[in-house]
């Protein structure tokens, strides 16, 4: 019976840390969201402490998903942005929760990933001014919590499909759909030279160093061989 107790904790505490991030005083759920269109989602902020939380909330697209390290652009700096996150700042008082709201603008044309960062600061002053009050920078700051966000097309639009081109490279897979595909239990040629599984996502073709790969492609079996 106690081993039983024992592993039904440990199966709940596993659950908690794939739904939420938590750091002495911060903590921030879900860890990772799916907004389809142009739905409402929100991310909440719990302060677990006894002082005072200053957080700074950035969004970042990830313009080359599945790839290492990633490459990512501020909201701020894209011309026509399809997501924004609001309020950009805020501050929780001990055992208070808030909802940041991601908002989409509109729907994309394909699935496009997202780092929603909230960022302990150590402080957010307003400050005095010869004419006016202003709210001066914060200098120091804690661990950011990237919260990974799926943006997908509304649901009508939303196609599965793949390719594979055979490269000098190696193996190029290739999404050709509207959302990623997935890949798994894959076997491959040299061994070890790729993950078991891999998601692909549309405008990010990704090569792998192998001859053969076999496995499973959004639940569909597949065997490809390279000369």
């Amino acid at each position: 019976m106690i081993k039983q107790l024992q592993s039904a904790v440990v199966v709940s505490l596993l659950t908690l840390s794939y739904l939420a991030h938590a750091d002495g005083q911060l903590m921030v759920m879900p860890a990772r969201s799916t907004v389809e269109g142009q739905q409402p989602r929100t991310v909440q902020v719990s302060n677990l402490g006894d002082k005072p939380l200053y957080l700074k909330v950035d969004l970042m697209r990830v313009e080359n998903p599945g790839e290492t390290p990633e490459r990512k652009t501020a909201i701020g700096d894209i011309t026509v942005p399809e997501m924004m996150a609001s309020p950009a700042k805020l501050t929780l008082g001990p055992g208070q929760k808030r909802d940041i709201n991601l908002v989409a603008l509109k729907a994309p044309a394909r699935e496009t990933l997202y780092r929603l960062y909230i960022v302990p600061v150590s402080s957010i002053k307003v400050v005095g001014d010869e004419n006016k009050e202003k709210i001066s920078a914060p200098l120091t700051f804690g661990v950011a919590y990237g919260v990974l966000v799926h943006h997908l097309p509304s649901s009508g639009g939303q196609t599965r499909a793949w390719n594979h081109q055979c490269t000098a490279g190696g193996l190029q897979l290739t999404s050709s759909g509207s959302v990623h595909s997935l890949f798994n239990q894959l076997q491959a040629t040299p061994a070890d030279n790729m993950a078991k599984e891999q998601k692909v996502f549309p405008g990010t073709p990704l090569v792998f160093p192998v001859k053969t790969l076999k496995g499973n492609a959004d639940g569909q079996p597949f065997d490809i061989r390279c000369p």
